[in-house]
């Protein structure tokens, strides 16, 4: 399940010196969970996906923001924001929906 907006104020949602702000991250989680949702099946769990494929997938989702502010989107799939934007990574940076 998505954080809700407030759930994000006041949250440090940073790595690398990148940090994304509290509109930005509820946006992001809400487009992962939309990648989510695209790969599930009915009445099923969506599997895990790769962190390298869900980057890919998210760039597709939202290719004006690949042009507008190049390379923001690498800069966002950094294992501890995705975690911080309540998404569960696993040792072999498979990222695993939380609904």
């Amino acid at each position: 399940m998505v954080k809700q907006f407030k759930d994000f104020l006041g949250e440090d949602i940073s790595a690398d010196g990148f940090s994304l702000s509290p509109r930005d991250a509820h946006d992001t989680a809400k487009n992962i969970n939309q990648i989510f949702i695209m790969r599930s099946g009915w009445f099923s769990k969506p599997p895990p996906i790769h962190i390298s494929e869900l980057k890919a997938e998210y760039k597709k989702l939202v290719p004006q923001m690949e042009t507008g502010f190049p390379g923001v989107i690498d800069k966002i799939f950094h294992p501890s924001i995705i975690a911080k934007l309540g998404y569960n990574i696993d040792g072999s940076g498979m990222v695993h929906w939380s609904g």
